[in-house]
């Protein structure tokens, strides 16, 4: 059977590229060909452009680029590091710069994924309505998807989404404000399902890591994807004096240049990151994907401010884990257990529903 997936592949967001590989190569697992339909839309490449491109108004580019020239080399391996986890670890088809581009080929596939991911959630400037598959009367089906932090405010689109998702054949969401809103809107039921990057085992990730640490020595992992988030690193700052380790970030911003506690290491794709994170004392992050990470990898970590992120609060709650959600409050009081975690419950739980996912995802792809 042939499967086409759509979702963000080609951001350069960590979590966003990872869980596209891993529904891929869970797919194919499963024993279905598989080909993510490689949708790069121009607002997508303006987002995530290369280093010193000219993407800004020409002031705002030209003071941008002085700050990043003492990075200019890290920061250019990093893009490229990205573009090379395309190519060599995603089957991808010919690119496609939109919707009417992906029509105009009339793909022929048995079975179309809407992928995980924030795919069903319309903020975003690299949005496309191409996530809700409209281009195809074959097959569809969803698997893990989520409409975002702030599901609640979809409201401006429900027509179009009401219409879109009434032509899916079995959807599968991420949490459980996605879930509400698909079922109000279709009045059939959505299965809650793990993020692909939980489909694979640890053992699994591990296969695809460089066994030697990218850093030496004890150190602490803050990861914020997006943009700069003061109540992270201000906790970091907090937890490095607490525990008197150094703190490294891959966030390049220039409200972080010239806080030297926070040490700099941009030159980090998708599997330099987990390198990161595997090796990482512990993990403090404002990152679903990051947390999940985390837990998979049975790594001590910090959900800064988690319980007020729909999803972070549904996996959280899930895996027995609430207390790794800390605000800064939370930091400042407890300074005896930031680097004990307990993972017993969150293994048995994901244990199990990746029997469950796994079981889903192939009873929707093979039957109507």
């Amino acid at each position: 059977m042939k499967t086409a997936t759509i979702t963000y592949h080609a951001s350069h967001n960590y979590g966003s590229m990872l869980q596209a590989y891993a529904l891929q190569r869970t797919i194919m697992k499963l024993g279905y060909e598989n080909e993510i339909i490689n949708l790069r839309t121009e607002r997508q490449k303006k987002l995530y452009s290369k280093p010193f491109e000219f993407t800004r108004p020409f002031i705002r580019q030209m003071l941008h680029n002085v700050l990043c020239l003492p990075y200019r080399n890290a920061l250019e391996k990093k893009y490229n590091l990205f573009e090379q986890f395309l190519v060599e670890n995603l089957l991808l088809t010919r690119e496609y710069s939109s919707m009417e581009d992906i029509k105009k080929d009339d793909l022929d596939y048995d079975c179309f994924i809407a992928g995980g991911d924030q795919i069903w959630n319309t903020a975003p400037i690299d949005f496309d309505w191409s996530f809700y598959l409209p281009f195809t009367d074959h097959k569809k089906i969803s698997y893990a998807v989520s409409m975002g932090p702030k599901a609640e405010q979809q409201v401006a689109s429900r027509t179009e989404i009401k219409e879109y998702l009434s032509k899916f054949a079995h959807i599968s969401v991420r949490e459980e404000s996605t879930k509400k809103i698909v079922e109000s809107l279709t009045g059939n039921g959505a299965m809650i399902n793990l993020d692909p990057v939980l489909l694979l085992s640890k053992d699994e990730w591990l296969t695809k890591i460089d066994s030697k640490p990218l850093i030496e020595g004890d150190y602490i992992l803050v990861y914020v994807p997006g943009g700069y988030r003061e109540d992270v690193f201000g906790i970091s700052e907090i937890v490095a004096h607490k525990v008197g380790m150094n703190v490294y970030t891959t966030l390049f911003s220039r409200k972080l240049l010239f806080r030297n506690r926070i040490k700099k290491y941009f030159a980090v794709g998708p599997w330099e990151f987990l390198n990161l994170l595997l090796n990482a004392k512990l993990v403090i992050s404002g990152s679903y994907h990051a947390v999940i990470f985390s837990a998979l990898f049975e790594k001590p970590f910090i959900a800064v401010n988690g319980m007020n992120d729909d999803r972070m609060r549904t996996f959280l709650e899930n895996t027995g884990l609430t207390n790794r959600a800390m605000s800064q409050n939370d930091v400042e009081n407890n300074s005896d257990n930031l680097l004990d975690c307990e993972f017993v419950k969150s293994a048995n739980y994901l244990n199990a529903e990746r029997i469950n996912s796994l079981s889903y995802l192939k009873n929707a792809i093979e039957n109507d």
